[in-house]
């Protein structure tokens, strides 16, 4: 990989530019900085020998790029290269580039391996953005277009009639961006006149594409034919939404607005998101964006890598959110918050001399009247998550968190609108229903409304006035009405209606706490997977028999510093006491490569996916791994229940290192652990292959399907590319299952799932018929799939313990 140097007269804004290149490149870049000098007095200044060991440090057989601020640092990077041994200096290449851009540019070729010419192409060529857009050069494109694709040779081309009911909206775009943006050609979506680059979120937006609406998908490059095939298999499943077009969902176009007037027999009318009656106080909510502070701005290089590192922490918290229930309205926001046309306007800004909170506040206004402009009804509620967004990265950029919903008793809550991150956020404890005055059926917030189970009514115009704090009114999520002052006769039909509601959902809730027995009368176990106490609830609620997958990530990725062996215990011993002698599955940290953790830094590696991870990091890391055993060993002794599980297991040997461990630290304890049940994750390639072995060292196996899915298809679960490999219907993965149940059976452990396809309704037949006989999913999932369990009938050749 070519390196980089930074060579300036001051430090500070040598390390700016630097942290910057480090995030753009997310750490991959080979950088290194020599700026001012060791003088208290004086720091400003540049040293030859300093600049000599920063190209030492970075040194490749690529080549070395120097790029220096100033006069003075062009002589001291000079000198640098002569005190160089000549074969290294002849790979070491000084450029005028400018220092901040020609940095930024650099890094991300170098860090993407492109060689050292392509790399001082792009640094040279750094200012091109800027100049386009301070009209310093006159641009290549109309100003009618994004882009101006007849300016390329052998364009090729796709046309689609858009049948998704809400048009081109967050969603599809996101699944489009997903889908080609690692094809090195150039790509433009076209509507009528207007091309944008089909790479950008938010310049699909600007489409505006609706129902009935024909689109034309251009590509020019090396890899265009791939580019087209690839869009044209996306449009064909439409854009992630097979199922919307299929059932013939319409948009909600002709929605009537509500007003004050509509006030009818002591009630307000709007429009029905989720049903449910709900009695409770009022509580209002208003979102405060947070204020822009007044202060002078630093350099460019410092408030970019401000705004990036509070966007950094959006991102994580947004990646998170899209694993989960409902994840692909966060997948929407997270590409919103990443389009580099929207870093490119952030910058443009920047460079105007804004801060960072205005320049950040200024270009997302300009997004979301983007959205709001947009002649679609679905577009337009798209606006909410534009300035959702803008709200989360400010609350960060600032520090400002005092617009958060805090609740301690039960309400239904009222605001001119919610935001999905606040609805997200909800404690459905204290939130039983949900009041808008704007918002609408199909926005995201009322989606995750829906998901949660929480009545909801959206559009009642005039609410707000209407009510004040600690109001008692009845919400009826049915029909969307929001009763005041009804009539005692009103009064005894809403409770009538409600007495049925609460009956009919206590009949589901005592089905869903009976056990799963397939129609011949076997017993199926049907546990939940968590990722912490807060997932606890859900997963009592429906039915689960305990907990078949218990993350212990987010203790060690919740902040900065490592768990204490005391913070550990606690939280596994109430967890496990949750479930009443259940059984309740440990898995052990499972981080490493692709997942870092903030509080214990780890080396890039070049394929993550087949690096230090899982238990590999906790072996080669006993420091880290002791405090967690230990916690484990503690709580198995008050909680008997507790039963640990290892990943990313391949070898008999990692077993044994483990138990012996767990030995070790049971006698330094003084507790007797022998009886806890030490099972594995079969998840690679290795343990299916060597399943008999490994099934004699262990008490169970639990299989882990994405990542075996990925690993025995040879195929990045993360790549939208080879989506038709990642699929757990494959034979081979579908082989790999059940040469793991044969030999679990064979050595007498139970074997169970606790991977995406345990949750799936589609795969339990076939799960059943292969020999599984535990499933661990996702709270939400557990009531269809105790029902889907309940209609299938086992072969009477398939036994296990």
């Amino acid at each position: 990989m070519v390196g980089i140097v930074i060579v300036s007269h001051s430090k500070r804004l040598a390390e700016g530019v630097a942290e910057l290149a480090t995030q753009m490149t997310q750490g991959a870049v080979n950088l290194s900085i020599a700026a001012g000098v060791d003088d208290p007095e004086n720091p400003i200044g540049t040293d030859a020998v300093a600049v000599m060991s920063s190209i030492e440090e970075v040194y490749d057989d690529s080549g070395v790029v120097v790029l220096m601020d100033l006069g003075s640092a062009l002589l001291s990077a000079e000198m640098a290269i002569e005190l160089l041994d000549p074969e290294m200096a002849e790979k070491v290449k000084m450029i005028s580039a400018p220092i901040v851009e020609g940095a930024m540019a650099a890094s991300v070729a170098a860090a993407a391996g492109l060689p050292v010419e392509t790399v001082i192409s792009e640094a040279r060529s750094a200012l091109s953005a800027k100049s386009d857009h301070l009209g310093d050069l006159p641009s290549v494109a109309s100003e009618e277009n994004d882009i101006d694709s007849s300016s390329f040779s052998d364009v090729l081309s796709f046309s689609w009639v858009v049948k998704n009911p809400n048009g081109i909206h967050a969603r599809p775009a996101a699944a489009i961006v997903g889908k080609i943006a690692s094809f090195s050609c150039d790509v433009w979506l076209e509507k009528e006149s207007e091309t944008v680059n089909a790479k950008s979120l938010n310049k699909i937006a600007k489409l505006a594409v609706r129902n009935g609406d024909e689109i034309r998908f251009l590509a020019a490059g090396d890899d265009a034919a791939e580019a087209i095939a690839s869009f044209e298999q996306l449009a064909n499943e439409h854009f992630g939404e097979a199922d919307l077009v299929k059932n013939g969902v319409k948009e909600k176009e002709d929605e009537v607005e509500v007003t004050a007037s509509n006030l009818v027999d002591g009630a307000l009318t709007g429009i029905s998101v989720n049903g449910g009656i709900v009695s409770a106080p009022v509580v209002k909510f208003a979102h405060v964006m947070p204020a822009i502070p007044d202060r002078l701005p630093e350099y460019i290089t410092i408030e970019s890598a401000n705004l990036r590192n509070a966007m950094s922490k959006v991102e994580d918290r947004l990646l998170e959110r899209s694993k989960e229930d409902n994840g692909d309205i966060f997948d929407a926001h997270l590409m919103m918050l990443t389009d580099p046309e929207l870093w490119d306007s952030v910058l443009s800004k920047l460079e105007s001399g804004l801060i960072a909170e205005q320049a950040w506040v200024d270009s997302m206004a300009e997004l979301a009247d983007v959205y709001k402009n947009s002649p679609s009804e679905y577009m337009r509620e798209r606006e909410a998550d534009v300035r959702d967004i803008a709200r989360q990265v400010m609350v960060e950029l600032t520090g400002d968190f005092t617009a958060t919903i805090k609740l301690d008793s039960p309400c239904v809550l009222f605001a001119s609108d919610l935001m999905p991150s606040d609805v997200a956020d909800l404690d459905k404890e204290f939130v039983h229903a949900i009041c808008l005055e704007q918002g609408g059926r199909t926005s995201h917030s009322a989606i995750l409304a829906r998901a949660m189970g929480i009545p909801a009514v959206v559009k009642v115009a005039g609410c707000l006035d209407a009510v004040h704090d600690g109001q008692v009114v009845t919400l009826d999520g049915f029909c969307g009405m929001l009763w005041l002052s009804p009539s005692e006769e009103t009064i005894a039909e809403l409770d009538k209606k409600r007495t049925t509601w609460v009956q009919q959902k206590e009949i589901a809730l005592q089905k869903v706490s009976k056990p799963a027995l397939t129609q011949d009368g076997t017993h199926i176990s049907v546990l939940a997977n968590i990722g912490g106490p807060k997932d606890l609830a859900l997963a009592v609620s429906n039915g689960a028999e305990g907990v078949g997958l218990f993350r212990t990530e987010f203790l060690f990725q919740a902040s900065s510093t490592l768990p204490t062996e005391d913070e550990q215990f606690e939280i596994y011993k109430d967890v496990a006491e949750a479930f009443n002698g259940n059984p309740v599955t440990v898995r052990t940290l499972d981080v490493g490569g692709d997942k870092p953790l903030a509080s214990f830094p780890m080396p890039k590696e070049d394929n993550p996916f087949l690096g230090v991870r899982g238990i590999r990091l906790c072996l080669k890391h006993k420091e880290l791994f002791i405090s967690q055993i230990r916690a484990l060993i503690r709580a198995f002794n008050v909680c008997p229940n507790i039963q640990v599980m290892l990943p990313m297991i391949s070898t008999v040997a990692e077993i044994n290192e483990v138990k012996n461990l767990i030995r070790t630290e049971a006698a330094v304890l003084g507790i007797d652990c022998e009886a806890m049940n030490v099972g594995i994750m079969i998840e690679v390639p290795a343990a299916v292959l060597n399943a008999d072995m490994l099934a004699s060292e262990s008490d169970f196996f639990s299989i882990g399907t994405n990542d075996l899915t990925q690993y025995v298809m040879a195929a990045d679960r993360g790549n939208p590319e080879l989506s038709n490999l990642v699929n757990y219907f494959e034979p081979s993965v579908i082989k790999a299952i059940e040469m793991t149940c044969i030999a679990g059976d064979k050595a007498g452990i139970p074997v169970s799932m606790c991977g995406e396809m345990a949750g799936d309704v589609d795969a339990t037949e076939l799960l059943l018929k292969l020999g599984l006989r535990k499933f661990s999913a996702s709270a939400s999932v557990l009531p269809e799939l105790k029902e889907q369990i309940r209609d299938c009938e086992l072969s009477p050749l398939t036994t296990q313990n």
